[in-house]
């Protein structure tokens, strides 16, 4: 009733992940297979299907005595752990035998090694976030509904960013949809140079590669946004869409064209572009911290579109993660009490 599928079985991977009624991109093998290409552990597609209720769950499964602190010290495929990818996860069941899914769940987990998950939950489809004990919400993220009319949705942004979007109308600006990828230089060049700005962790420099393995791997499932000015690209934005929903997935702006408002120009062109094929949602995301600007200004496009971001720390063998934590404390810059989950990584992937 219940198996994992391997990241090279792409598939049947997508054929069960699109089974679901609501399954979104951060499912799709091409989502989780570029990650898997920067070294963030080994994805997994978990299924549950008993005939009444079915679910999915994916995860990268990472072993633990490869991590530098551990190298030499615990066998290899002995200790693992499993985390969302980078973005949005959690179970999606559909049915009402959930103590029985959890429960193959875990025996899943302990038969296979599986020392502790930390899960980043869908802002939307997060009614099974108690599947763990241990739940927390750090900080909100922004959605920004589509069904409403686009004058209504214009009139629902903040005043400053209407005014923006109309100086960026009048300062001639031009948008660019690209569903190959085929300006990726241009692309990265922007980016970096926003992350350079924003002194973003090292964790958000994503390489070339990985760009590039989505280009390949994730076709209708991504677009890159560009504004123009005078024929040359000053804002770019990655966009990756699902079934009903859309993200804001990396990008930035030329730091010598800020003043012609092209970000916010931007953000109202993917709404745009959202609505028109048929989505239901934009979703922003979160700013670095709690309520940073970068949150502020993704706010201004939708501001009672507020969602609480969920993510679930669960422990499958207390031993063994205690013993791992133990062999941590021997180290003199070891913060034992740190919020970090799993504590045994902290300060290290």
């Amino acid at each position: 009733m219940l198996f994992s599928v391997d990241v090279s079985e792409k598939k049947r991977w997508d054929e069960i992940v699109k089974s679901f009624d609501y399954y979104d991109v951060n499912y799709l093998n091409g989502y989780v297979s570029a990650f898997s290409q920067i070294g963030e552990g080994k994805p997994k597609l978990i299924y549950y299907d008993d005939g009444e209720t079915k679910g999915i769950n994916v995860v990268l499964i990472r072993d633990i005595a490869y991590s530098k602190p551990f190298l030499n010290k615990i066998p290899t495929n002995t200790y693992f752990d499993l985390v969302t990818p980078y973005g949005y996860g959690g179970f999606l069941i559909e049915g009402e035998n959930i103590n029985a899914l959890k429960e193959a769940y875990k025996h899943f987990c302990t038969k296979n090694g599986v020392v502790s998950e930390f899960t980043r939950y869908h802002l939307l489809h997060n009614k099974y976030k108690e599947f763990f004990d241990d739940i927390k919400t750090y900080k909100k993220n922004v959605v920004r509904d589509l069904n409403l009319s686009l004058d209504d949705m214009f009139m629902d942004f903040e005043h400053k960013v209407r005014k923006s979007i109309k100086k960026a109308w009048r300062s001639q600006l031009e948008i660019e949809v690209d569903y190959t990828g085929d300006r990726l230089d241009d692309f990265l060049l922007i980016y970096y140079d926003t992350m350079d700005r924003a002194k973003a962790d090292e964790n958000y420099y994503f390489s070339k590669e990985f760009f590039q393995y989505i280009n390949e791997y994730l076709k209708d499932h991504f677009v890159y946004f560009h504004v123009l000015y005078d024929g040359k690209i000053i804002s770019s934005e990655l966009v990756l869409y699902g079934k009903d929903n859309c993200y804001s997935f990396l990008g930035g702006t030329d730091r010598r064209y800020m003043k012609l408002s092209a970000n916010n120009f931007l953000k109202y062109e993917i709404i745009k572009w959202a609505k028109g094929i048929g989505l239901s949602n934009f979703i922003l995301g979160g700013g670095y911290g709690s309520e940073d600007g970068i949150f502020k200004y993704k706010k201004g496009f939708s501001p009672n579109g507020m969602y609480d971001f969920y993510v679930g720390k669960h422990i499958y063998d207390q031993e063994k993660y205690q013993y791992l934590v133990n062999l941590r404390k021997s180290e003199l810059d070891f913060e034992a009490n740190s919020e970090f989950f799993p504590i045994y990584r902290a300060g290290q992937t």
